[in-house]
């Protein structure tokens, strides 16, 4: 079991200092888009909501949808997850990322956000989807959990393939894949990384490994869980996301909800604005809604 240590802000001064420490890890390095950003209006608001990118992007992926959210009456925060953003987008800094490292970051992230809110509400895409089922199942102070196209298993595999999967291809040396081979570094986003480490994807899956067996043993702890999925989606399985659902929904029904786009283009990045397959037309307003509709109570302190 991954192990995170919640330490979180009590105050709405305490975790704008921390957003400053979180800040103060972008150096030059690190685009200008690509950094931790906050959207506060000077104080704490009913819901503070944490949004967190996926493998090889960066806050950026949210530019457009995090005024949105702001502009809806809550408090946002969009931390950078570590080894991303690098201005070249050639870097190699992702062979150093950690299931570990990531959960630290998007853990101290929701910390920070119970500072900024009276509840939370963590919204993450892809392998941050697994980040958000992890707030799911162990955090009681998350009041709504919103995992977007999670990577419980790739490529429409089972669980027990990716699983299977995932330990051989640790097993073997570090190498970079392009995301589509057909357009290389002409990947788009324009600002993201075109190519992956494959121990670093591997790492990501370990966190959705920890989720699938643990909602076999305990309920989930959050006040609520919206799981969102495309069914155009190529690069995940809906099937064992579904698997993981249903786990939840066995011990608190009335907690768990989904909502599966259908009609979009084969697309698994459906939030960021330069991804030419993205439709946030369709996309945004109903992950708006989802935010909107967090549970007036949870188990967060008063």
């Amino acid at each position: 079991m991954l192990k995170a240590r919640p330490h979180a802000a009590t105050s709405f001064a305490e975790a704008l200092n921390r957003v400053r420490a979180f800040q103060a890890l972008d150096d030059e390095s690190i685009l200008p888009a690509a950094r931790t950003s906050v959207l506060e209006c000077g104080t704490r608001t009913p819901i503070a909501v944490v949004l967190l990118h996926g493998l090889t992007n960066h806050p950026g992926q949210f530019a457009q949808f995090a005024p949105l959210v702001f502009g809806r009456g809550h408090n946002v925060f969009v931390p950078r997850m570590p080894e991303h953003g690098d201005r070249d987008r050639m870097t190699t800094r992702l062979r150093a990322l950690t299931a570990e490292s990531l959960l630290d970051s998007a853990t101290e992230a929701v910390d920070i956000a119970c500072g900024l809110g009276e509840r939370v509400c963590v919204m993450g895409i892809s392998t941050s989807g697994l980040l958000c089922a992890y707030f799911a199942q162990y955090r009681a102070d998350v009041a709504r959990a919103i995992p977007v196209n999670p990577v419980f298993a790739v490529l429409q595999t089972s669980h027990a393939l990716s699983f299977m999967l995932e330990k051989i291809v640790l097993a073997f040396p570090n190498v970079f894949l392009w995301w589509d081979p057909r357009v290389k570094g002409k990947q788009r986003p324009a600002t993201a990384y075109p190519r992956f480490p494959t121990h670093a994807l591997m790492q990501c899956l370990r966190i959705g490994d920890d989720v699938y067996a643990q909602s076999k043993r305990t309920p989930m702890a959050s006040g609520s869980a919206y799981v969102v999925t495309s069914a155009s989606d190529p690069a995940v399985s809906n099937v064992v996301t579904a698997e993981v659902v249903r786990s939840w929904a066995s011990a608190r029904p009335n907690v768990v909800e989904t909502f599966e786009f259908s009609g979009l283009p084969p697309n698994h990045d459906v939030i960021d604005p330069d991804n030419p397959y993205a439709r946030i037309e369709v996309v945004y307003p109903t992950l708006l809604q989802a935010i909107d509709a967090t549970p007036a109570t949870s188990l967060m302190r008063p």
